[in-house]
C-alpha cells in the first residue's frame, strides 16, 4: 500500500504543466507519477498545483536567525519559515567572517547535515572569503582573504561534505589553484564579489567554475566595450546564473533578458535571505554588519544592499510573471538541485518526495518533504 497519494489539478513536470493528476508515495520516494484523478487521494489540492519543493542555493537565515551565529531555536525558527515558503532544502550561507567564527557554524551545520529534518540541510555555502575588496557588497572587506589552498583545504578536511558551494573572486592571484583544489574534491565553484573582466571570467569558467552568484549584483558592471563577469556568465554555456528576483536587486526586464540568454536550465532561484526574511520590522545583523530594512530589502547605513527579504515562493511568482509557471519552478527546484549533482527537484519516479502543493496563485498550501507533510497551510 502507498504510504500517500497526492492529487491535483495540474502537475509541474520537468517537460511541461500536465494535468489533473496525482502522484503516488511510498517509503518517502516517488512511486508513481500519473496522469487522471485517482480514486482515493490523501491529498486533494481540487485547484491547485502539484510541484517539486524549492531548493535554495543561497540563504544567510530567517525569521530572526542569523546562520552564522546559529542556534537550535533559530534553526527551528528560520526551518519553519523555509517550509511556508515551499523551500524542502538548502545550503545555509556563511559571509566573510574570522576563521574561528565560520569553523564554529560549520560545526553546527556538519552536526546536523545527516539528521532528518524538514526542510533538508544540503551543506554549506561559504560566500567568502577569497572575494574582490573592490566588490565587497556588504561583507566587512576586514575579513577578506587571498585565495589559499592550505586555508580552504583546512576546512574542507576538518568538516567533509559540509562544503557544497564556494563563492570567489576567480581574478584574485590563487583562485585558480583554489579553483582547480574545490573542483577536485567536488565542490562548486561560484564567481560572485569579483571584479573580472571578461577574459578572466571566460578563464575561470573554462577551468571549473560552474555558478555565477547573484548575477549583475556585486560585480564588475556589464560595459559593450569591456562585458566583464556578466557578459561570460550570459554567454558561457557550462555556467548556471543564480538570480534574486525581488524586484530590488534587479529590474523585472534584467530577469527576462537573462532568461532569454540562458533559459531555465542554466537559471537557480536565490533568495539571498537574511535573518529579517519573515521576522518583525527591527534592527538586523549579516555577519557583523548592522542592517535594516529599507525599500524592500536590508541596506547598510549608507544604502548597500545586505541580502534579501525575498522568500522563495515570492521569486517563483515574479519569475512566473517573467517566463512561466513550469520555468519558474524548474529555476527554484530542478536546475538547484542538478548544479549539486543531486537527484531531487523533479516530479519523477525514484526521486525524494519532496513536493509543494501550491494554489493558482503560486501561493503555498502543503509542503511534503520525505513523504510526509511537513507543513499545511491552516484554512
Amino acid at each position: 500500500m502507498p504510504d500517500l497519494v497526492v492529487q491535483a489539478d495540474t502537475l509541474v513536470l520537468s517537460d511541461g504543466m500536465r494535468g489533473p493528476g496525482h502522484v503516488t508515495v511510498a517509503g518517502g520516494r516517488i512511486a508513481a507519477v500519473g496522469l487522471g484523478r485517482h480514486p482515493r487521494p490523501d491529498v486533494d489540492a481540487a485547484a491547485g498545483m502539484l510541484a517539486p519543493g524549492f531548493v535554495d542555493l543561497q540563504i544567510n537565515g530567517a525569521a530572526g536567525a542569523d546562520f552564522l551565529s546559529p542556534t537550535d531555536s533559530g534553526l527551528r525558527a528560520a526551518q519553519a519559515y523555509l517550509l511556508r515558503t515551499g523551500t524542502v532544502a538548502y545550503l545555509p550561507t556563511l559571509v566573510s567572517a574570522p576563521e574561528p567564527r565560520l569553523r564554529a557554524a560549520l560545526d553546527f551545520f556538519a552536526s546536523r547535515i545527516s539528521r532528518p529534518a524538514a526542510p533538508r540541510i544540503l551543506g554549506v555555502h561559504l560566500e567568502g572569503p577569497f572575494l574582490s575588496p573592490a566588490r565587497p557588497g556588504a561583507h566587512a572587506i576586514q575579513h577578506l582573504r587571498r585565495p589559499s589552498v592550505e586555508w580552504i583545504a583546512r576546512l574542507v578536511e576538518a568538516f567533509p561534505g559540509v562544503i557544497r558551494v564556494v563563492t570567489l573572486a576567480p581574478e584574485l592571484d590563487g583562485a585558480g589553484e583554489v579553483i582547480d583544489y574545490l573542483g577536485g574534491v567536488g565542490i562548486v565553484t561560484a564567481a560572485g564579489h569579483t571584479d573580472a573582466t571578461y577574459a578572466q571570467a571566460v578563464a575561470a569558467f573554462d577551468r571549473g567554475v560552474r555558478l555565477a552568484t547573484h548575477v549583475f549584483n556585486a560585480m564588475r558592471p556589464y560595459h559593450h566595450r569591456e562585458p566583464g563577469v556578466v557578459g561570460a556568465a550570459l554567454c558561457h554555456p557550462a555556467v548556471t546564473c543564480s538570480l534574486i528576483v525581488d524586484h530590488v536587486h534587479l529590474h523585472p526586464a534584467v530577469v527576462k533578458h537573462v532568461l532569454a540568454l540562458k533559459g531555465p536550465d542554466r537559471v537557480a532561484l536565490v533568495t539571498d535571505a537574511i535573518s529579517a526574511a519573515g521576522a518583525p520590522p527591527g534592527q538586523f545583523t549579516l555577519g557583523e554588519r548592522v542592517v535594516r530594512v529599507a525599500d524592500g530589502a536590508p541596506r547598510l547605513d549608507d544604502g548597500t544592499l545586505g541580502g534579501s527579504v525575498l522568500a522563495m515562493d515570492q521569486a517563483v511568482r515574479h519569475a512566473a510573471r517573467a517566463a512561466s509557471t513550469d520555468a519558474a519552478v524548474r529555476m527554484a527546484a530542478t536546475t538547484p538541485a542538478r548544479l549539486l549533482g543531486l537527484s531531487m527537484g523533479e516530479l519523477r519516479v525514484g526521486l525524494p518526495a519532496d513536493l509543494v502543493v501550491l494554489d493558482q496563485d503560486l501561493s503555498v498550501r502543503i509542503v511534503i518533504v520525505a513523504g510526509e507533510i511537513a507543513y499545511r497551510l491552516e484554512a
